[in-house]
């Protein structure tokens, strides 16, 4: 059980998380893509044409070939007697389809996350995490979110001045530890079990100064159960075997992530893509939204400028403008939260 001063045991105010909630509604309302990305529709004929983006065929149509992208009209013409198999990015899903238009079976993504975030449920839309109005709060940062696969994650959270130790608390189905570190990161204990598949878990980041607790921050993990995972791990089996470009698997597999709220895994695929050096606009501008959603207005500024400069530089206009409104976004949030501290 955490146990600290009431005065120190803050949550973040919600006006916060409601702003950043209504503020990524916005974005993604009006600046939408397929996975992510706007992209020009290849056909086995070579022709192209811009459009908002929301399946890529995977196998089995009569015209479109392998990892073509494919528009909300587009209509699809499976060989006899097979289905065409789709990467439905709205879904996160792969789909087996007859003839049929796209539309029908995948949403435009714009769509798709105005329906899912909406001001009646937006603070449910957005998860907010690093220090708040009070800085003075050990924070939990990673994982990232609140839905995550890995049952045994590393531990982060936010510095308390002078504190001189953190006690941290994991408590649950079949886990209940504390260990006391003087770092403000813990890797999850060989020693302790694991977290179960399908549960919820508190975590409690207590900070002490000497033998006195000064600051607490209570937090909840939730961890995906066992069918869920094995669902999402046989979709991104599926999406590493067509050999893509390493950058155009990221954001595939980001697709599937997002649409199961797992910003953590999200965030680790596309942070793995920047740290390899790529010169991919997209991968940075969605690192900046995931980092939005997990409430790192500075992580997001920063990737949004790399993204920013990377559109410029191939004159992506798309994705130069994604980026710009999310480094708005992001910049405002900051300044907010700058302000609620009084700096």
């Amino acid at each position: 059980m955490l146990i600290v001063p009431k005065s120190t045991a803050k949550r973040k105010k919600v006006s916060n998380s409601q702003f950043v909630a209504i503020a990524l509604i916005l974005l993604f309302s009006s600046f939408s893509s397929a996975g992510g990305q706007a992209q020009s529709v290849g056909r086995s004929d070579s022709h192209e044409r811009d459009c908002e983006v929301v399946a890529k065929v995977i196998s089995g149509d009569i015209n479109w070939t392998p990892q073509s992208k494919l528009c909300k009209d587009d209509k699809i013409h499976p060989v006899r007697g097979r289905k065409v198999e789709i990467f439905c990015y709205s879904h996160g899903k792969l789909l087996y389809l007859t003839d049929s238009t796209v539309s029908e079976h995948c949403l435009p993504l714009s769509q798709r996350r105005f329906e899912n975030c909406t001001l009646k449920n937006g603070y449910t839309c957005v998860t907010p995490k690093g220090p708040g109005e009070d800085e003075n709060i050990p924070t939990l940062i990673t994982p990232y979110g609140v839905v995550i696969l890995n049952t045994n994650p590393i531990l982060s959270w936010s510095a308390t001045p002078e504190a001189t130790s953190y006690m941290v608390q994991i408590e649950g189905k079949g886990v209940n530890w504390s260990v006391e570190v003087k770092a403000t990161q813990l890797p999850y204990p060989k020693d302790q079990p694991a977290m179960e598949s399908g549960n919820v878990y508190n975590v409690n980041v207590i900070a002490n100064r000497g033998d006195e607790p000064i600051a607490a921050s209570a937090s909840i993990l939730l961890i995906v159960p066992t069918d869920k995972a094995q669902e999402i791990a046989t979709t991104i089996n599926r999406l590493q075997s067509l050999n893509q470009f390493q950058d155009e698997l990221a954001i595939d597999v980001d697709s599937v992530y997002e649409t199961e709220n797992l910003v953590n895994e999200s965030i680790l695929v596309l942070k793995a893509r920047a740290k390899a050096g790529s010169k991919n606009p997209t991968i940075y501008r969605l690192l900046g939204d995931r980092y939005l959603e997990a409430y790192l207005p500075s992580a997001a500024i920063s990737a949004y400028a790399t993204a920013t400069k990377l559109a410029r530089k191939e004159n992506n206009a798309d994705e130069l403008v994604k980026a710009e409104a999310g480094a708005k976004i992001a910049d405002q949030s900051q300044k907010r939260r700058e302000r609620a501290r009084g700096g």
